[in-house]
């Protein structure tokens, strides 16, 4: 049994990308075993999945700092394997790959296309794009000497996909995630209480809303009965589960989106500071399932890789945002409920 190790600690959305590719490795490969070293928190989505070890970052508490990274390192040397394949390059994994290169280890590194990232934002250049975040993913596997079919079915429900046909009666179930890690990529609560109001006179929907911990006091402001909040309330297994049984799901740039594209069902994508064209689209949707600003109108986006970057506009703050309206995301939700359900 051939055994690699594999590095990607954080972020989640990434984390999560990471899934077609190992399983496609996994599967394409049976003499091969991954250890997969990431954040214990993301942990719970890669149980399961065969000749698959998971090693549990743990940034603050006992693989913290400098002293922390040579704890992982005796962690992971635990361990048997050939080679590294770092799927992250960041200071903390670059120290990793420099120990295991110095114990005679192979590594291979993930490319980040800063040029081309730089080219899109600072120089504004148009008809470019950073290849996808899974397809780098694959390519540092293959520079290792490993090779498959990126894996398809992540999150599959056990049923076939179900059908909620409204003049029946049934509730079309809608997921909502309002919420980001960056400001720069949120649509705003306001924008999405009016968007809630013209749904609620469109269909008869059941929404569900969906974040971290730290978004459950922003999120109290959408209440109805229709509501259910999920914020920080829910586990890998039940996120998953629930998507399963969604006609659409609606996000800004964030791991939910990514989660509810690898589930499978309609992502509908709204896109403020950053940009699917630098890598980060949700995976399997159609182009036009991402929502953005006019390009002529708004000039200034994208603006940022990973939406960290304070909007620097004086005169309209967060244009790119403010500048999608809810009917526009309507007509968007409609045509996308037309293709995928039977009314």
């Amino acid at each position: 049994m051939r055994s690699f190790v594999v590095l990607r600690l954080s972020s989640m959305g990434d984390v999560l990308l990471t899934l077609p590719v190992l399983k496609g490795i996994i599967d394409s490969n049976p003499d091969v075993q991954l250890v997969f070293v990431t954040r214990k928190r993301f942990a719970s989505y890669f149980k399961g999945i065969t000749r698959l070890i998971l090693i549990e970052f743990e940034p603050d508490g006992r693989h913290k700092g400098l002293k922390g990274i040579f704890t992982l390192f005796k962690d992971i040397r635990s361990h048997e394997f050939i080679s590294v394949v770092d799927l992250h390059g960041i200071l903390r994994t670059w120290i990793l790959d420099s120990l295991f290169r110095l114990n005679g280890f192979r590594t291979y590194r993930i490319k980040k296309h800063r040029k081309i990232r730089h080219d899109i934002i600072k120089k504004r250049r148009s008809g470019i794009f950073v290849p996808h975040t899974i397809g780098r993913y694959m390519e540092v596997f293959n520079k290792a000497g490993l090779y498959g079919d990126i894996a398809t079915k992540i999150f599959q429900p056990e049923s076939g996909e179900a059908k909620l046909e409204e003049e029946n009666g049934k509730v079309i179930r809608i997921g909502l995630a309002p919420m980001s890690k960056h400001i720069t990529k949120e649509w705003g609560l306001s924008n999405i209480l009016e968007l809630i109001d013209i749904v609620r006179l469109n269909y008869h929907a059941e929404l569900h809303l969906f974040g971290g911990v730290e978004d459950q006091e922003a999120l109290k402001v959408i209440t109805g009965t229709d509501i259910i909040n999920h914020a920080g309330k829910t586990g890998p297994e039940q996120e998953i589960a629930l998507m399963q049984s969604f006609n659409l799901f609606i996000s800004m740039d964030s791991a939910n989106m990514h989660m509810a594209s690898l589930v499978g069902i309609p992502t509908l994508s709204i896109w403020g500071a950053t940009d699917p064209k630098l890598g980060f689209a949700p995976v399997n949707q159609p182009e036009d399932y991402s929502l953005f600003a006019d390009p002529s109108v708004v000039t200034c986006r994208p603006c940022s890789v990973y939406g960290e970057t304070p909007c620097s506009r004086a005169d309209f703050p967060m244009l790119c945002m403010t500048s999608i309206k809810p009917e526009q995301v309507f007509k968007k939700i409609k045509k996308i409920l037309d293709q995928h359900i039977r009314i």
